[in-house]
């Protein structure tokens, strides 16, 4: 099978997965960020304080992930829900078809389809409407430019510099595509013989001085280079799962990619390029230490793997040509395909249900007399409150919000008394939204001066008795 069709079909099914199976709206962070993206469209502007909570309002924030959000809030308007899955599709198409045409230059259909395979199980937990979903096509595309440049032996075009201010405005992971010029750079300076290291250094320094300035192009300027690694040092990360590290206490997908991974490269000799290796040895800590950069490992691990996996498993051969008449009539009927998939979707609309992060049931039964009321809410339903026009105590921008205030929130959630006490004399909550099993809820069903009002699967409200 051709790349190019090879190519079309992982693209397809991975729309059409995405399309049919709508798990990517189970996220609570999805309101803020289309809540964003709507106050940008109503003020012709980025934000650059919080315009959202009544805890901080005006403190410095500035929403550095705009362009993906501008995209997720174009397709939720005009589409709604099924809308923002139609463009989360549309990103996985392309992740999948980018990914397969790379990996069928050196595995044969049979390893690029169990390599695509790692990449849905990897995938699947990080498979949310948020920004990293739109970037991740971004880092497959500006992996395998750097790829082709290595084995060009020369430095990327300057017009892929372009590539990196579309990815600096659309998520902070840009950071990790500057520190993958830095590598790819090194590896050329020391394959280079003496005599061209001049040129290498020019070439590969000057693009990178390129993507540098072009990263800076964002309303957080040069501010924005050093974002990631603040939010690194954040200590309130422990609280966060998405932070935690990796738990191989019960099998999971990543369990099971790591050893396949390690069966395939024992069975056969072999022989991955040193700086190409201490970069995988890299990632993987960082895939180890945070769980959501397990996918970035899967997506590089796949890129860069395929080379050597493919010389040390399969024959070199080309993958056999097909007449371009035929190629055009595949492709043609797989753009056919998408469009009646996503037209389905429009005509059988997405509804967003209860999940975890997302308290829908629970705010349509909220009294009309409580949304103006200050509120004490579980930090993975703020971006639901926002989204509903409500504002709340925290939410997911817990880099904002930062380390002695999210802590202490979350000291509070934990069941704190005495801070909880200090917070209500402060902020005079009204109600409050947490889940069923925090222990906040069981000490508010015992204090007489608050009263129980809904409950469901996911979310409990809680009022004052004196308000209404």
């Amino acid at each position: 099978m051709p790349r190019a069709t090879f190519a079309l079909l992982a693209g397809f099914a991975a729309f059409a997965f995405t399309i049919i199976v709508p798990t990517a709206l189970r996220d609570g962070d999805t309101g803020w960020h289309l809540a964003t993206s709507a106050w940008i469209v109503a003020h012709a502007r980025v934000p650059t304080s919080d315009p959202f909570s009544f805890t901080a309002p005006g403190r410095p924030w500035v929403a550095h992930e705009w362009l993906s959000e501008l995209a997720m809030y174009a397709s939720y308007r005009v589409a709604g829900w099924s809308g923002l899955i139609i463009l989360i599709g549309t990103a996985m198409a392309a992740l999948f078809a980018v990914v397969a045409h790379e990996i069928r230059r050196w595995l044969s259909p049979r390893a690029s389809v169990a390599a695509l395979l790692m990449l849905v199980t990897g995938l699947l937990p990080s498979l949310l409407a948020r920004p990293h979903i739109l970037a991740l096509p971004i880092l497959a595309a500006w992996l395998i430019v750097l790829l082709h440049a290595r084995e060009r032996g020369k430095a990327p075009p300057f017009g892929f510099a372009l590539l990196m201010l579309v990815w600096a405005n659309a998520h902070g992971s840009f950071v990790f595509g500057l520190a993958l010029v830095g590598v790819f750079a090194l590896e050329a300076l020391i394959a280079a013989a003496p005599s061209d290291r001049r040129r290498v250094v020019l070439g590969w320094g000057a693009f990178g001085v390129a993507c540098a300035v072009a990263a800076t192009v964002t309303p957080a300027g040069v501010d924005g280079l050093a974002f990631p690694f603040y939010v690194d040092r954040l200590k309130l990360l422990a609280h966060l799962n998405e932070w935690q590290p990796a738990d191989f206490a019960t099998f999971s997908g990543f369990e099971a990619i790591l050893l396949a991974t390690l069966a395939v490269l024992l069975l056969r000799p072999v022989r991955i390029p040193p700086i190409r290796l201490l970069l995988m040895l890299g990632v993987l800590h960082l895939a180890l230490q945070h769980t959501r950069q397990e996918i970035v490992l899967v997506v590089v691990g796949i890129l860069v793997l395929a080379e050597p996996l493919g010389k040390a498993w399969t024959a070199k051969t080309a993958p056999s040509a097909t007449p371009r008449p035929a190629s055009r009539s595949i492709g043609i009927l797989i753009l056919i395909l998408a469009v009646g998939l996503a037209g389905y979707r429009i005509a059988v609309p997405v509804v967003r249900t209860d999940s975890a992060g997302v308290p829908a049931t629970a705010l349509r039964h909220l009294p009309p007399s409580l949304r103006s009321q200050r509120v004490f809410n579980e930090y993975s339903f703020g971006g639901s409150l926002i989204l509903a026009g409500i504002r709340p105590y925290i939410d997911g921008r817990s880099d904002m919000y930062g380390d002695p205030f999210t802590l202490d929130y979350f000291a509070i959630a934990g069941g704190d008394t005495t801070r909880w006490r200090a917070a209500n004399a402060r902020w005079h909550f009204g109600w409050t939204i947490l889940p069923p099993r925090s222990p906040l809820v069981r000490m508010l069903d015992r204090d007489p001066a608050w009263q129980r009002i809904y409950a469901d699967n996911v979310a409990v409200i809680h009022r004052v008795k004196s308000a209404r």
